[in-house]
């Protein structure tokens, strides 16, 4: 009886890797479903040579045109729609007031 017990168990010589794909597909299946959406993407960079940049930023769905160079970066311009929007006047610095 013992025999016949051990040998119910046992699994067919692929069965056991199939089990194991499927578990496997399972959890990057549920992985992927549950992962947030990105709020940050850039769209398309095009490089302007000794490590300056612009690029298009996608963030929360509205798109900014930004330029980069060695370690700074300063937006150019939103854009809406296929239309440029410059950015809003710089404020008046005030740490000599």
């Amino acid at each position: 009886m013992e025999g016949n017990a051990a040998s119910s168990t046992q699994t067919l010589p692929g069965e056991g890797r199939a089990i194991a794909l499927k578990t496997v597909w399972q959890w990057l299946r549920g992985a992927v479903l549950h992962r947030r959406a990105r709020r940050l993407r850039i769209s398309e960079t095009l490089s302007l040579g000794d490590r300056r940049f612009v690029a298009i930023i996608e963030f929360d769905g509205q798109e900014f045109l930004l330029a980069g160079c060695g370690n700074s970066l300063e937006l150019l311009a939103r854009v809406e729609g296929g239309r440029v929007i410059p950015p809003p006047a710089p404020l008046r610095d005030l740490r000599g007031f």
